[in-house]
């Protein structure tokens, strides 16, 4: 067990399944709600989309779930966290300034955007299924 803690990746891998539990948490708890999916989907509205916000919500909510998944996995990872990178950046494209970074409603967009295009140039390491 101890040759598996002194692997070089084994960090990165830890990092990328909690933070693909996270991504996959917050898509199954903002489905059960008819609130958050509104809230999800008020930034796609907000830059011109078509169709309810609630709609949209669903949408981001299923690529959450999808992108934790394919996170967690390893497989297709460089294009879920591009997937993630354009969620945080059109959840927080109306309020980009300093403040957004630590406001309340907009600092998960922040974090999602940054983790995504950090995670989306490290690559997934040797722990994940080859695509």
């Amino acid at each position: 067990m101890a040759q598996f803690f002194e692997k070089q990746d084994f960090g990165l891998l830890l990092f990328r399944v909690l933070f693909g539990i996270c991504l996959t948490v917050h898509g199954v708890c903002s489905l059960r709600s008819g609130a958050a999916l509104k809230h999800l989907g008020e930034a796609a509205t907000a830059v011109g989309l078509p169709f309810s916000s609630i709609f949209w919500g669903i949408i981001v909510a299923l690529l959450l779930i999808t992108c934790g998944i394919f996170t967690i996995l390893g497989f297709y990872f460089r294009c879920a966290m591009a997937t993630v990178s354009v969620m945080g950046l059109l959840g927080a494209w109306q309020r980009m300034s300093l403040a957004f970074f630590f406001i309340s409603p907009y600092a998960p967009s922040a974090l999602m955007m940054f983790l995504g295009l950090t995670f989306l140039f490290i690559g997934p390491g040797r722990f994940g299924v080859k695509k």
